[in-house]
């Protein structure tokens, strides 16, 4: 029988800070440390050799699992956030490390011919995988079963977090000034911050536009979704650089309870369902 212990964590994982705050602490940060270990493309892993070979016989469960929900993604978003940024991601800057030498844009493959079952992953030739778009929320969300409530989990923005009375949110202020406060009821919510302000070089961020291969161009810096889901908040969290017909789009097929976008005047928006609103 597993003991569960309350106490509270922070390091780093998944190339950022991690915090857990909870029951179970020490398992969910176990259970990060193992996935990451299974999907990073910084360190050999499983996905480094899926890269490297184009194909991979009896894949991990957990690679196979995160793989298949990084193409419905890439299928629910029109290939807006699809896992096939990765040899764009390099050109950009973003090799072994952020800043690299830049090459010329390099166009992002469809990824509908990337073959996903239990026993064998193979990639069409030419594309390679990065899983950064959906990975670090997939995380997130299979380490929170980890935890009893209360609690919260946040790895660097991609929050799942569960309390029993209502609380206090602070979102970062991208511009240094005081954070936005966000009054949230009890219960259970994903929460998710992208910025292009962070993991940013000179002539660039991590966020490729899949239909230019390059980093992405928008009137945002940094978007905060909430949702019930982790999941669904990092997506509306990158929907949201895309304009408001992406988001429309996504609301299709998932769930957004709130939006917040800082734009570069420094001005907050808000969704409102169709529209944002200053």
């Amino acid at each position: 029988m597993t003991v569960l212990e309350r106490s509270i964590i922070e390091t780093r994982a998944l190339g950022t800070e991690l915090r857990i705050d909870g029951l179970g602490a020490a398992q969910a940060l176990a259970e990060v440390q193992r996935l990451e270990d299974v999907l990073s493309r910084f360190k050999p892993s499983p996905l480094t050799t899926l890269n490297e070979q184009g194909e991979l016989q009896m894949p991990p469960r957990e690679l196979y699992e995160a793989l298949r929900y990084a193409l419905k993604v890439a299928q629910d978003t029109g290939g807006l956030i699809t896992p096939a940024v990765r040899g764009a991601l390099v050109a950009a800057g973003y090799g072994a490390y952020l800043g690299s030498p830049m090459q010329p844009p390099t166009a992002v493959p469809s990824v509908q011919d990337v073959e996903c079952t239990p026993e064998r992953l193979a990639l069409p030739t030419g594309l390679t995988l990065d899983l950064g778009g959906t990975g670090k929320g997939w995380i997130a969300h299979q380490a929170a079963t980890c935890l009893m409530p209360p609690f919260v989990l946040d790895a660097g923005g991609d929050m799942v977090l569960e309390q029993p009375e209502a609380f206090s949110l602070e979102i970062e202020d991208p511009f240094g000034r005081s954070p936005l406060l966000l009054e949230l009821p009890a219960g259970r919510w994903g929460v998710a911050t992208s910025s292009l302000l962070k993991r940013a070089w000179a002539g660039g961020h991590h966020l490729i536009d899949p239909r230019t291969g390059r980093p992405l161009q928008s009137d945002f810096v940094q978007v905060t979704a909430i949702s019930r889901s982790v999941l669904d908040a990092e997506i509306f969290a990158k929907l949201a650089f895309f304009g408001p017909e992406a988001v429309q789009r996504g609301q299709t097929r998932r769930i957004l309870l709130a939006l917040y976008a800082f734009d570069r005047a420094g001005k907050v928006c808000h969704w409102q369902g169709e529209h944002w609103e200053e």
